[in-house]
């Protein structure tokens, strides 16, 4: 559920696409200045294979939210920035609920019980996506938040370790389910933004994609269910 104390999010109206993108709250790249000038219906969600092959290429920065998503995106993003300070501040009162450091005596905002990331159900937890990519239907967009730090290299990928501790928490988590499901073998898919495309940057966390999984798997895993992403709870915007 969305808490009694989030924004108003009915945001219906006429929006001005260039005064859209002079005054976003966050750096738009050129793939999103292109959707915000795409129309609805001639725009064309990412496949399975597109999302495959941007997270192989490494390039996050040219994965896509709907035109009406991305709008609305920044919309929600001004108004959480101007009641909250932050998207960070929003995230961890809202929607992660913990506590944070004072002060802050180490690299994470957060005491946690194990230094190996998703070593402990009490160091992570999983949420939909709030503001997912546009993808095919049957797919879903998760959000593993951690409160342990993931140790990255000089260019900001997860180290080798940093992988295999990924790599085995989705394992545990997701794997005997998926493999129950179609395309078992190539229905899950993972990354961890480097800090430039990031719009949680202090917040640790990794994407999770799932295709053809079963809505009541994610809404156990997540405590979600599908409609308490805020991208569902928008009415449509008008652009000029």
């Amino acid at each position: 559920m969305i808490p009694s104390n989030t924004p108003n999010l009915n945001m219906v109206g006429v929006i001005d696409i260039a005064e859209l993108i002079k005054n976003s709250p966050f750096e738009l790249t050129d793939v999103d200045k292109a959707v915000l000038n795409t129309a609805e219906q001639d725009f064309v969600p990412h496949s399975w294979d597109d999302i495959k092959a941007v997270i192989a290429g490494g390039d996050m920065s040219l994965l896509r939210r709907t035109p009406t998503d991305l709008r609305n995106y920044i919309l929600w993003t001004r108004d959480i920035r101007s009641q909250f300070g932050s998207a960070t501040n929003y995230i961890v009162q809202n929607r992660l609920r913990w506590i944070p450091e004072s002060p802050q005596v180490g690299p994470s905002l957060f005491a946690y019980r194990n230094a190996t990331p998703f070593a402990d159900e009490s160091d992570y937890r999983i949420l939909r996506n709030d503001w997912p990519y546009a993808m095919m239907p049957g797919t879903v967009h998760l959000v593993v938040w951690s409160k342990t730090p993931v140790a990255v290299d000089a260019e900001g990928d997860p180290t080798a370790d940093s992988r295999r501790y990924i790599m085995e928490f989705l394992e545990r988590t997701f794997g005997d389910e998926m493999r129950q499901r179609k395309h078992a073998g190539d229905n899950i898919l993972w990354f961890r933004n480097r800090t430039v495309w990031q719009s949680v940057r202090s917040l640790e966390h990794i994407h999770v994609i799932l295709r053809d999984v079963d809505e009541d798997f994610v809404t156990r895993v997540t405590g979600q269910r599908p409609d308490d992403a805020h991208c569902r709870t928008f009415s449509p915007v008008r652009a000029v």
